[in-house]
């Protein structure tokens, strides 16, 4: 009886090890429902650089001095790269009040928690009439969601985001409504001056 458990237990071992493998693998990629919803999307999209959809577009709005808040490994181009710093990030950008041109972010909202706090940090830095450019997952794009995506915080919706920024002291230039190639969609805005009070203007 011993050597059948001695041999079962060598038997087992390899497909145990796999299987922890596996789960592992999986465990780090999220979770099984986003590997059963991602497949039903371009492969594209699990490689990043979502920025490159939406580069030349925003290089018509995005001019002079301006940050790429949440840049990674592909910056907006001419722009200075904002990370997950301790000293600069996306709740706390180094550059003084009223001072850039623009703000561009891609993919990176919907990662934040207090991401009406972001928004208006990021206003803070911008010139009067300074360009917000955000670039976004989707709503139609299922693989985007929170309950499947576990790193994204809440899921951005054209109108709604284009609401909750003109109640943040920004007038909208422009916005997509439709997903575009990369199952994202943009809002162009900009930043209105403040009224004598110091909030946002009308």
């Amino acid at each position: 009886m011993n050597r059948l458990r001695a041999l079962l237990t060598l038997a087992a071992a390899p497909a145990l090890a796999l299987a922890g493998l596996v789960g592992n693998w999986i465990a780090r990629r999220a979770s099984v429902r986003y590997f059963l919803v991602s497949a039903a999307y371009p492969g594209y999209l699990h490689r990043g650089e979502a920025a490159a959809f939406c580069r030349y577009h925003a290089q018509r709005h995005c001019r002079g001095r301006g940050v790429d808040v949440g840049a990674g490994r592909w910056p907006f181009p001419g722009a200075h790269a904002v990370e997950d710093g301790a000293e600069e990030n996306a709740y706390r950008l180094k550059a003084a009040e009223d001072s850039l041109d623009y703000v561009f972010s891609s993919h990176c909202l919907e990662h934040l928690e207090d991401w009406r706090g972001a928004l208006r940090e990021w206003r803070r830095v911008l010139v009067p009439d300074g360009i917000l450019y955000l670039y976004l997952p989707h709503p139609a794009c299922a693989m985007w969601h929170p309950e499947v995506l576990r790193h994204h915080r809440w899921q951005p919706e054209p109108d709604r985001l284009a609401g909750d920024l003109t109640g943040l002291g920004f007038e909208i230039v422009e916005t997509s409504l439709f997903p575009d190639a990369y199952l994202s969609f943009f809002v162009v805005a900009k930043k209105r001056p403040a009224k004598g009070d110091g909030t946002p203007g009308t």
